[in-house]
């Protein structure tokens, strides 16, 4: 490792910068609900040890000095959104005594911290720092999508460990320089797109795509003009039988476990929609060379991934076309999809994978039903990731995998402006239901599996049992009924 305390690429103070195409999509979502924190990419961590705030500050100001987008605010010129860099950081640490509070009250101040929405005209970054104890605090970084992603918050995270490590110790933190910026990445997607590669690049995800039309749930809402970027939270621990048998399954069917698991979801998309062909979104990253691995941004393409079903569809030959497609995709990942379907709404409904265990430090993902997960000893500290709600209400539903100590984790974020809690949880049930059925046989039919659960069963056979002469209930059961009949 190299001693070094910021970038070796030139400044780009003062000037305006163009976005890339993914910060312009993120632009338009915060200009329509400015007020939203749907957008905010959080990672708070629960640190036990004696720290130093002055210290803190300190790193919190070096890593705003080291990253580019970290000092970058966002404004509009003429009607096209540009950016422009400062110099130096523009954040500086946020520090708050809860002295006496319990162990609850610090995790809601964490909660609270994170889900302030942020004036992109201003900054898109934070950090707090809660104390409890002299011995217990919760360090809180924040950025908005359109300079950050799930890989750039754990980079933000070692970055600022690293830096307080080697602030506290008076000497100075030990990063790799910095050869490339986000500058150079949005530099590279104009050339890109506008070369003959690029344009050969657009037609492949046009043909991937084909006709599909994207995936349309049945909602228990008319989707509204304007969105709200309002969400919640659906989360399932995947039984253990099925979570171990996940390999063997995804071998026999020649693919990776994250394609099996695609699958599964095409399947059950497939049976509540009665979609036989449609897209869904597989976000993937365009993060390309060691020349960009520390750099912090929104390195994100979302993959059009198209779905075909007939009657004989077997989970082994969904997974194995699934595969097949994802893979496709990711040859053609430095081209951003958005630009080849400008006039179309190529997905609402995504899925993707959280793999915490290859991030360094490799802190582990927050178990279900617990608020902090296990603890880590890193830089001097002990160190733990505490659970809040991410990415809530940025797509129709958002399906992401996590990796836990305890399995794996299905973690269903939706928009409340279209969904009910109940619909998701019937179809987070009915994922279980399908993949354990696809584990326990990948060439189970797809048509043949049961989703409803034995309670849904009975309610269904009890209808017309007796006389309905109540409407009490009718607005819940139309919802049910309707997504019932799609799946």
């Amino acid at each position: 490792m190299t001693t070094a305390t910021g970038t070796d690429q030139p400044t780009t103070a003062g000037e305006t910068l163009p976005l890339t195409a993914v910060q312009e999509a993120m632009w338009t979502a915060y200009r329509v609900a400015p007020h939203s924190a749907a957008y905010n990419i959080v990672m708070p961590l629960l640190l036990r040890g004696p720290l130093d705030p002055d210290a803190m500050a300190e790193a919190v100001t070096a890593v705003g000095d080291r990253q580019e987008l970290l000092r970058s605010v966002f404004t509009e010129q003429d009607g096209t959104p540009v950016r422009t860099a400062a110099e130096r950081a523009l954040v500086r640490m946020e520090y708050e005594d809860l002295d006496g509070t319990d162990e609850d009250g610090l995790r809601h101040a964490a909660q609270e911290a994170g889900a302030r929405p942020f004036r992109l005209e201003t900054g898109a970054f934070r950090v707090v720092l809660l104390r409890r104890s002299d011995t217990e605090w919760a360090l809180v970084t924040a950025a908005h999508h359109i300079v950050s992603d799930f890989t750039s918050r754990w980079l933000l995270v070692r970055d600022l460990l690293d830096a307080y490590a080697g602030i506290s110790t008076g000497t100075a933190p030990q990063w790799r320089p910095l050869s490339a910026s986000y500058t150079d990445h949005a530099a590279e997607e104009l050339r890109h797109t506008a070369s003959p590669a690029g344009e050969r690049a657009a037609a492949r995800w046009r043909e991937s795509a084909g006709r599909a039309p994207a995936a349309q749930l049945p909602l228990d809402r008319p989707r509204p003009a304007v969105r709200s970027l309002k969400g919640a939270t659906v989360v399932r621990v995947l039984d253990p039988a099925t979570a171990h048998g996940l390999d063997a399954a995804a071998d026999d069917a020649g693919v990776t476990p994250f394609a099996y698991l695609l699958g599964v979801f095409q399947a059950l998309t497939h049976r509540w929609t009665g979609q036989d062909e449609f897209v869904l979104g597989v976000p993937a990253t365009s993060r390309t060379g060691k020349a960009q691995r520390d750099v912090i941004g929104c390195f994100l393409n979302t993959m059009p991934v198209r779905a075909q079903f007939d009657a004989a569809s077997t989970f082994r030959g969904t997974a194995a076309l699934a595969g097949e497609r994802v893979m496709r995709g990711m040859v053609n990942v430095r081209y951003p999809c958005a630009l080849a379907f400008p006039q179309a709404t190529v997905f609402r409904t995504a899925l993707f994978l959280v793999q915490m265990d290859r991030m360094d430090p490799p802190v582990p993902n927050v178990p279900p039903g617990q608020a902090i997960g296990p603890f880590l000893t890193h830089k001097g500290l002990d160190i733990a990731l505490i659970d809040v709600p991410q990415q809530e209400g940025q797509l129709d539903l958002l399906l992401r995998i996590e990796q836990t100590p305890h399995g794996i984790t299905a973690v269903f974020s939706y928009d409340t402006d279209l969904l009910d809690h109940a619909t998701v949880e019937r179809f987070a049930a009915g994922y279980e239901r399908m993949l354990a059925a696809a584990v326990a046989d990948p060439g189970t039919r797809i048509a043949d599996v049961e989703l409803a659960g034995q309670d849904e069963t009975a309610a269904l056979l009890a209808l017309g049992s007796t006389p309905f002469d109540d409407t009490a209930g009718f607005d819940e059961f139309d919802s049910f009924e309707n997504s019932w009949d799609h799946r």
